[in-house]
């Protein structure tokens, strides 16, 4: 595919985006996300999804001119575009460290980064650094790769405990609440990662008992994990 045609399909999807625009949505995207006015269209990510159907996937020449545009929902749109498989280290890295708002960094999670080749490389490296995005898309991608239903061995999430014990102190509420989750998710997962997730938990509370952070996600995962629902939804996977 030409540059040239690459860009005239970018373009041609920002048009589609901005005719579905919404200017409360847009609103609430800068209210909630601080998203700056020029980065936003105000786009539904129902009508995004709408828009991507037609649309053949992967396509990492397109994922990359829409990221480009530096448009919150056509970096979205990237994420979705993206092609896991291929895309380098050093891209992923540039995309992490531009990342700006949390959605897209969920997003990018969901969409692209837990689905890379030896993705517990990048989230030990993206925890490890101080940047509160970057920080954070290491435990959203880790908090996708223990969902329930991925092929995540048990291992490999048990190896990322002390990683989540270490960063429950962070004082920034999108780094300390992203490790909550990770932490409830591992413990979620099923019933053999139960316990250890709740033994993490026990030892942020006695090694951070002074830390208002740690202790929230500490204290806010062990009462998830042991109310009466998700114990049965646990004792029900194998």
């Amino acid at each position: 595919m030409t540059t040239a045609l690459i860009k005239s399909r970018t373009q041609e999807l920002v048009r589609r985006m901005e005719q579905f625009a919404s200017p409360a949505f847009k609103k609430q995207l800068q209210q909630r996300q601080g998203i700056s006015p020029q980065n936003a269209l105000g786009t539904p990510i129902t009508t995004l999804r709408k828009i991507l159907k037609a649309l053949p996937r992967p396509d990492q020449a397109l994922a990359d001119a829409l990221w480009d545009t530096q448009i919150y929902e056509a970096r979205l749109m990237a994420s979705m575009l993206a092609d896991p498989m291929t895309m380098t280290r050093d891209q992923l890295h540039t995309w992490v460290r531009e990342i700006d708002t949390w959605g897209l960094c969920d997003a990018c999670a969901l969409n692209l980064f837990a689905h890379v080749k030896k993705p517990f490389t990048l989230i030990e490296r993206w925890i490890k650094q101080e940047k509160e995005l970057t920080r954070r898309a290491g435990f959203a991608t880790l908090t996708v790769l223990a969902m329930p239903r991925t092929k995540t061995a048990d291992k490999d999430l048990i190896k990322m405990l002390p990683l989540i014990k270490t960063h429950a102190c962070d004082p920034r509420p999108l780094v300390y609440k992203a490790v909550n989750g990770a932490l409830r998710m591992i413990g979620k997962k099923n019933p053999h990662l139960t316990p250890h997730a709740m033994r993490c938990a026990q030892e942020i509370l006695d090694l951070y008992a002074d830390n208002r952070s740690a202790v929230w996600v500490a204290k806010n995962a062990l009462w998830k994990l042991n109310t009466p629902q998700v114990k049965k939804m646990i004792s029900r996977r194998k």
